[in-house]
């Protein structure tokens, strides 16, 4: 996959590997701006100024950008290209291949919808413009996770059983439950990594109401909070990784990272179909990371 970002202050582009390390300036804001665009259905992400995103994925290209309020989106798919512009306010328009106003132009890869009484396109027409952009949100429709700044996963949680992790891993007990009861195969693999630093894994109960993690040692016991900050990494990247989304997007990855925790990571995410964006501050970590398919980025943004 293809991404290629530019603001007012410079630009980037990048083929996304198995995993991505983003260096430089403006990491954070990379990493933010790719996400909410890559919300497929979901509103156009507001950010000031001047700015432009493309990504191409196989043989679909979509490109938004925005001057001042002005939003455009360009998908094209099979060598035909579907432009809409958007001014909140005044207008939501297809402008290519014919211009119109439509419903909604301001979601991400709209769909082509028009009032019964226009007849400036035909009806024929109007279902081959939306089937060439089913296509396009088919092909850029992704799993999208996005983890950090920081990971502080909780101790007590309440009982359910979700496999849906938020952004900071509080709630890594939950979904840690979830695999334990739904998907043991996938906890005990989970279990067999943590064993591999030395831990052993349990999830259940801890009190009425209320969902605990332990982490046991040969000499100790810890709660998950007071587990050592690289060990709380380990486990949920490890969690998120086992769920198996598109995309994987962390800020702050190298934050309390480990040479010892970096090199357990580095299988996971070798064997991973997932793609791994992460943002770094620490040069070391590059080479801490024994990835086969790893780029390293530099932006300017």
């Amino acid at each position: 996959m293809y991404v290629e970002l530019a603001t007012e202050m410079g630009n980037t582009a990048v083929n996304l590997a198995n995993l991505t390390l983003v260096t430089g300036v403006g990491k954070s804001l990379f990493l933010e701006m790719l996400y909410k665009t890559m919300n497929v259905g979901g509103k156009i992400p507001k950010f000031g100024g001047r700015w432009k995103l493309r990504i191409q994925n196989g043989g679909v290209s979509y490109t938004i950008s925005q001057d001042k309020r002005r939003v455009r989106q360009s998908i094209v798919v099979r060598g035909e290209e579907i432009v809409f512009e958007y001014v909140p306010g005044k207008f939501h328009k297809l402008i290519k291949p014919v211009n119109l106003s439509i419903s909604n132009a301001d979601v991400i890869i709209p769909e082509v919808e028009v009032q019964s009484h226009v007849s400036i396109i035909a009806s024929e027409e109007l279902e081959k413009l939306n089937n060439l952009l089913r296509v396009a949100r088919r092909s850029l429709e992704f799993d999208v996770k996005f983890l950090g700044p920081y990971l502080a996963p909780k101790s007590l949680v309440s009982a359910t059983a979700s496999p849906t992790i938020d952004k900071y891993g509080r709630n890594l007990a939950i979904v840690l439950a979830y695999l334990a009861l739904y998907r043991p195969a996938v906890y005990d693999t989970l279990r067999s990594r943590m064993r591999e630093l030395g831990f052993t894994l349990s999830v259940g109960l801890a009190k009425p109401g209320k969902l605990g993690v332990l982490l046991h040692m040969k000499t100790k016991r810890l709660t998950l909070a007071k587990a050592p900050c690289s060990v709380k990494k380990f486990l949920t990247l490890s969690t998120v990784l086992e769920l198996k989304p598109d995309i994987v997007l962390i800020d702050n990855f190298d934050f309390c990272l480990t040479r010892r925790v970096a090199k357990a990571l580095s299988t996971q995410l070798s064997q991973s179909n997932s793609i791994v964006v992460a943002e770094i501050h620490n040069p070391d970590v590059i080479e801490w990371l024994d990835v086969p398919s790893k780029t390293v980025v530099e932006v300017s943004l």
